[in-house]
């Protein structure tokens, strides 16, 4: 089946620019995208006043806001999505690594205290109360209650250790942070891999699921007493790390081979199901890639689908598709802290080595399908600091990249000032395959005939039947719904696909049962897709679920 890439202009045909680049990103139930990212990655620009993000509405797609921004510098913080669909923003930026007032090793920036929230009702930001431990590169997940965890990140300046250690977690409705002291083993190998004398950390942002029985998966192996690494999930009641089991397949600490032993894959929650919800999750980025059944932990990872044919696709972004398969999408076959096979104090790969066909892995299969080539059309080499976001119309949003990774000094490239601005601040749109039927004959894909749905209620509450008026309702095989996201560096702790049973159907008419629980359907907003036996979805109907 044929698939589509189209690159976003403005009203004369030209590149539409964000004005800011897309290191983190949300779609909102407006069914926009907001973007943000503080000093953009540029080392003269952090001590800067005015910092922006910007606002780009699908329904408008050749323009785009500038929005001001917190004068806190955002760049690496973490986030998530708030029951209300807010969006959530903990941590940033103090200090770049080389500078002066800076103690820590290179490639320890340190991070801050402060955590802000954008309302995208009124498309502003405001402050949320500081954290008790400054974050840089932090994970946020949002819980079963609506409250958020926030997990690991650098510390501040007066801080000599790497990580974090302490977990908090904010209460959105109270507005406050409950400070939670146990300590959890460091998932950092600080200490433990050293790099021309100094300590080397290669692990940010811990790959977090919520689980149904209201403890957290991490993608990411933490290590036990003595260095070993496992898979483990936390107990949000105890603050223990259980461990459920070995880390990854060929997984080596002290020499960083695999992808999985860093930070430079991807993770995603693989749907849930009525009747048991099965929770596995799939891990990408290597060669092969790996699924976790939460349900069966001694069966450990398995290998998910066949081997592919490179030996690695670092930074790719993982995004849940509504006909539940996973798109695999930016990312390439480079990574600089593999150069040579010597370690650097680098990450990120080069623009030349991007992969520019997308992935799909199919669950119910468990095999990978590959894209078609462009054709005429040639992909931005999108790597480190890209982004994707499904959107409302099934298709996927694609952003950022700084390129060959490197960092800008003041506008131009830090490396090679000569070579511009390392920013990439051109957008793309990706059509997966469910959106064509075949090729017509001009060579081009054919658009599929999509189902029509009428949801009349916005909000629903768990375990109660919903109303879907459409022509089509006969045809409609598969309801699902997919929870808005907010991304950064190859990860979203916030996608979650929920199939929903179908419990009557007339002529023109579906009723549906709504996830029973929110341990289940994390509260928030949810797009609700129709899918046909082909798997052609309808447009996706803004939801709040909880």
């Amino acid at each position: 089946m044929p698939d589509m890439w189209e690159r976003v202009t403005d009203a004369d045909g030209e590149p539409l620019l964000c004005p800011v680049l897309p290191v983190h990103a949300a779609l909102l139930p407006s069914g926009k995208v907001v973007f943000f990212s503080g000093s953009e990655h540029d080392e003269m620009h952090l001590h800067e006043h005015g910092f922006a993000s910007g606002l780009w509405d699908p329904d408008r797609p050749t323009q785009v806001t500038k929005l001001d921004a917190p004068h806190v510098d955002l760049f690496c913080a973490g986030h998530s999505m708030l029951a209300d669909g807010d969006v959530f923003v903990a941590g940033g930026t103090a200090n770049y690594d080389r500078e002066p007032d800076n103690p820590h090793a290179p490639y320890h920036f340190t991070g801050v205290t402060d955590c802000h929230v954008f309302h995208w009702r009124t498309e502003r930001w405001s402050r949320a109360e500081d954290m008790a431990w400054p974050r840089w590169y932090p994970t946020c997940v949002t819980l079963a209650d609506g409250t958020v965890l926030t997990m690991s990140g650098h510390g501040g300046p007066l801080q000599p250790g790497h990580e974090v250690l302490h977990n908090e977690i904010f209460d959105p409705a109270a507005g406050r942070w409950q400070r939670h002291g146990a300590m959890i083993p460091e998932l950092e190998d600080t200490g433990r891999f050293w790099l021309f004398g100094s300590r080397y950390p290669m692990i940010y942002y811990p790959r977090l699921h919520a689980l149904r029985d209201g403890t957290v998966f991490c993608a990411t192996a933490h290590q036990e007493r003595g260095g070993d690494r496992r898979t483990r999930r936390l107990s949000l009641r105890s603050g223990a790390l259980d461990t459920l089991g070995p880390a990854p397949p060929g997984m080596r600490v002290w020499w960083p081979p695999d992808v999985y032993a860093r930070a430079a894959f991807t993770s995603v929650l693989l749907p849930l199901r009525p009747p048991h919800y099965e929770e596995r999750v799939l891990i990408a980025g290597g060669q092969r890639a790996w699924v976790f059944d939460a349900g069966t932990p001694r069966s450990g990872w398995r290998q998910a689908g066949q081997k592919r044919d490179y030996s690695l696709r670092a930074y790719a972004t993982a995004v849940l598709l509504p006909d539940g398969s996973v798109l695999l999408i930016n990312g390439g076959s480079s990574e600089k802290l593999l150069r040579w096979y010597w370690p650097t104090a680098e990450v990120g790969g080069d623009d030349k080595d991007a992969n520019p066909v997308p992935e799909r892995y199919l669950p119910d299969e468990d095999r990978w399908e590959r894209g078609s080539k462009p054709g005429d059309y040639t992909p931005i080499p999108r790597m480190y600091h890209s982004v994707a976001l499904l959107l409302a119309s099934g298709r996927v949003w694609i952003a950022g990249s700084n390129h060959d990774s490197q960092r800008n000094r003041g506008g131009v490239r830090a490396d090679h000032p000569h070579h511009g601005d390392a920013r990439e601040l051109r957008m793309e749109l990706y059509s997966p395959p469910y959106l064509f039927d075949g090729v017509g004959p001009d060579g081009k894909p054919r658009p599929a005939a999509r189902p029509e749905i009428t949801v009349e209620a916005d909000h629903a509450g768990y375990g109660r039947p919903l109303k879907l008026t459409s022509p089509h309702a006969r045809s409609i095989e598969r309801v699902t719904l997919l929870r808005c996201a907010s991304v950064t560096h190859a990860y979203s702790s916030d996608q979650r696909l929920i199939e929903l049973e179908i419990a009557g159907r007339t002529q023109r008419e579906l009723t549906v049962i709504t996830p029973p629980d929110p341990y289940i359907g994390i509260p928030g907003y949810y797009l609700l897709f129709a899918l046909t036996a082909r798997g052609t979805p309808s447009a996706g109907h803004m939801l709040r679920l909880g």
